[in-house]
């Protein structure tokens, strides 16, 4: 009997682990069979100018294996954690109908029984491409035939979770040894913020829930508009990321695409 398949749609290499490493680990302990799909690799990742593009493409992705490789490994070196990439653009993932067709193809092929993706509507990472690879992970389900969707569908970066997973204190080194793979995005102090800071943010919820304890917090992916909308204590904690647009700063996507030889909208199939 084969083990289950769980696909994380992730923006960027690190979200995976800023937001999902404890059900990472978990899923690769028990054996299932996991999957990341990224949307860019940080292209414009760095404010050196002589770094953009390119240079920090290759830097980005190579940490990205690293922590694909930090999970587990089978007995050849083959990581337990399988990389896909949809090849856009850090700052320029597109929101469109052919974005969203294209996930979903990627997503029907792959078929997988649990998929986790950024949350659009109450999130607390309001980053350009967050929000794009949401909206295309939330349609892409949306699109489909209620019995060709995931078993199990989540959002993460959510500030109203309803689903938890438990965090083992015997893995909390293993969430931090993966984190350390992304050594251009993060020193020791921000990785110690990432063990609280999405927990503190979502007080609410789980205060109205009673789920206290240390755990990883997510939404369930529903296709009712109302359970779209923060509500209580939330809806106050939302005002400070709603419309506040990351990743998109005056310069920060400069030099354009095309003057670091980079292409904007990728051809073919995600792989």
């Amino acid at each position: 009997m084969k083990k289950p398949k769980i696909l994380f749609v992730n923006p960027h290499p690190d979200d995976g682990e800023a937001f999902c490493a404890n059900l990472c680990i978990q899923a690769v302990k028990y054996g299932w069979r996991v999957h990341q799909v990224l949307a860019t690799c940080d292209e414009y990742g760095t404010p050196r100018a002589e770094f953009k593009g390119k240079r920090i493409q290759r830097i980005r992705r190579s940490e990205m294996v690293k922590a694909a490789e930090s999970y587990g490994v089978n007995q050849k070196g083959i990581a337990h954690v399988k990389l896909h990439w949809m090849n856009y653009i850090d700052g320029y993932v597109p929101y469109n109908k052919e974005a969203i067709n294209r996930l979903m193809k990627f997503i029907l092929k792959l078929n997988p029984d649990v998929i986790i993706g950024p949350d659009p509507f109450i999130y607390m990472d309001g980053h350009v491409d967050h929000m794009a690879v949401g909206r295309n992970y939330y349609f892409a389900l949306k699109g489909m035939n209620p019995n060709q969707r995931p078993k199990r569908m989540l959002f993460f970066q959510t500030l109203s979770p309803d689903f938890f997973i438990p965090i083992n204190i015997s893995d909390k080194r293993k969430v931090k040894k993966v984190r350390r793979a992304h050594l251009s995005q993060w020193n020791s102090f921000e990785i110690k913020l990432l063990n609280f800071f999405p927990t503190f943010l979502q007080l609410p919820s789980r205060l109205k829930k009673g789920i206290l304890k240390k755990q990883e917090g997510y939404r369930i992916v529903l296709f009712d508009n109302e359970d779209h909308l923060p509500k209580g204590i939330t809806k106050i904690i939302f005002k400070f990321f709603k419309d506040k647009a990351i990743g998109c700063e005056e310069g920060r996507l400069l030099p354009k695409p095309e003057h670091l030889g980079l292409i904007r909208v990728p051809e073919g199939e995600i792989i």
